[in-house]
């Protein structure tokens, strides 16, 4: 095989040119009408091969007394005796037409985050079946839980869980391939090898991984063609063992524009769903966050605990809240951060205010599921079991009671329970009420934390 690139093949070939020239061997015209036009294409080990435009300078270069010629100068600009070989250039150009264009390499960029890892993420009542799912799948990919779908509103940890299964693999299996990417950037990954034609690379390169973390799934709605490529590839994936983790901020059965067959996909695997913090996690979550800021600030536990209870809605929220109270301590510079000074910083956040001031559903849900360390999803789940049914049935009294919304309205808050189930749901917590002491302190307490007793 040949080692000379095309300006070395140029310049020994205009070397024979002039030397060839220069010997007057060949008149002028003879050499400009069949010698001049001629190219070195490859020279391999002695044999150097020779193109010419037409069959006509072919004939007279292969001439006994031309080739014997030039075979003589270009073995003194070789140093070394050589032969020649003379073919068609549009033989060349036809053959090199029928070759298949060499494959692209394509390298996908790893973008996982190292700050996000298992050690570093708060459990809790509310993400404690997500975490404990996703740790199970980075210990043993593709055995039991393939695919993992968690699912859950932004900011409570899907996407922190997803990088902690990637550095989890990464330094505890390092042989093996992680891919970790966004819905929109996997879109944009699609659009622009279709464009570049290296689609198949592309497609080769994802199959070759042995994890595929694909973050906010339902960001590829109304993209068919993105669906169909991310279809094949997730059946190659689970066919061959490879463990996929999808996060979506709903359920696979509520995912709206995305194929049936997906859906179905999704579905029959394991799906867990991640709540908003209950007020233990949200306070360690926030003592977590203190613990790894550099500024030295000293914060009350009465303050660490006013955040919890306000701001509990994602861990986002909760991070923001801390981060606007410390810049306000730096900017006035208290002595120490006490409850005071955080009802004062506080005092117009909208979430503060609507908190204290407007009761919802949500809030409702949220004291319920605290007081009997249950998850949102669990309360609107269809599941009969009795500590979840009792808890439901008591959320579901309480929004009649005290907020008067329609049967069907809080039906429609509770997994899209029908009038007369929510109707007969309520009369018989009040029934439960009335004739168990027990059910009637329970409620009780939540009324009183919920500030409507």
């Amino acid at each position: 095989m040949s080692t000379y690139v095309k300006n070395n093949l140029n310049s020994i070939w205009n070397q024979t040119l002039t030397l060839i020239e220069e010997s007057d061997y060949f008149d002028s015209a003879t050499f400009n009408a069949f010698i001049v036009n001629s190219t070195l294409y490859d020279i391999i080990d002695d044999l150097a091969i020779i193109l010419v435009p037409s069959v006509i300078n072919k004939q007279v270069f292969i001439s006994v007394e031309c080739l014997s010629f030039v075979q003589q100068k270009l073995s003194e600009v070789m140093d070394q005796t050589m032969q020649c070989e003379v073919r068609l250039k549009k033989d060349i150009d036809a053959a090199n037409a029928n070759q298949p264009a060499p494959k692209k390499e394509v390298i996908l960029e790893d973008k996982l985050l190292d700050k996000y890892t298992f050690d570093n993420f708060i459990v809790g009542q509310s993400n404690r079946e997500s975490h404990a799912a996703a740790l199970s799948c980075a210990m043993t990919p593709g055995k039991f839980f393939n695919p993992l779908f968690i699912f859950g509103n932004s900011g409570l940890g899907k996407t922190h869980l997803l990088h902690a299964i990637g550095n989890y693999v990464k330094q505890n299996q390092p042989d093996k391939k992680v891919l970790y990417i966004y819905s929109e950037d996997f879109i944009t990954l699609v659009v622009n090898s279709i464009k570049d034609k290296t689609i198949e690379e592309v497609k080769e390169a994802i199959c070759n991984v042995d994890y595929l973390l694909i973050d906010d799934i339902q960001r590829l709605a109304q993209w068919g063609r993105s669906q169909e490529i991310f279809f094949n590839l997730y059946n190659k994936l689970i066919s061959n063992d490879k463990q996929v983790i999808i996060t979506s901020d709903i359920h696979p059965s509520e995912l709206k524009g995305i194929e049936t067959r997906l859906i179905s996909r999704f579905s029959s695997g394991l799906s867990v769903g991640i709540d908003s913090p209950e007020f233990e996690t949200a306070y360690a979550i926030l003592e977590k966050k203190l613990e790894g800021r550099q500024e030295e600030v000293l914060v009350q536990r009465e303050v660490l605990e006013y955040i919890a209870n306000r701001f509990s809605a994602d861990v986002r929220s909760l991070e923001g809240a801390l981060n606007n109270l410390i810049f306000k301590a730096i900017l006035f510079n208290p002595e120490i951060i006490d409850l005071k000074f955080a009802v004062e910083v506080f005092k117009e956040n909208p979430a503060v205010v609507n908190q204290d001031d407007t009761l919802s559903v949500m809030r409702i849900k949220k004291a319920v599921c605290e007081f009997y360390g249950l998850t949102r999803q669990q309360i609107e789940s269809k599941s009969r079991t009795k500590s979840i049914s009792n808890a439901r049935h008591i959320a579901i009294y309480l929004c009649r009671k005290h907020m008067d919304l329609p049967f069907s309205k809080i039906g429609a808050e509770f997994g899209g329970r029908d009038h007369s189930t929510i109707m007969s749901s309520y009369d018989k917590m009040t029934k439960s009420i009335k004739q168990n002491d027990m059910t009637a302190q329970a409620v009780g307490k939540i009324e009183s934390k919920l500030g409507i007793s």
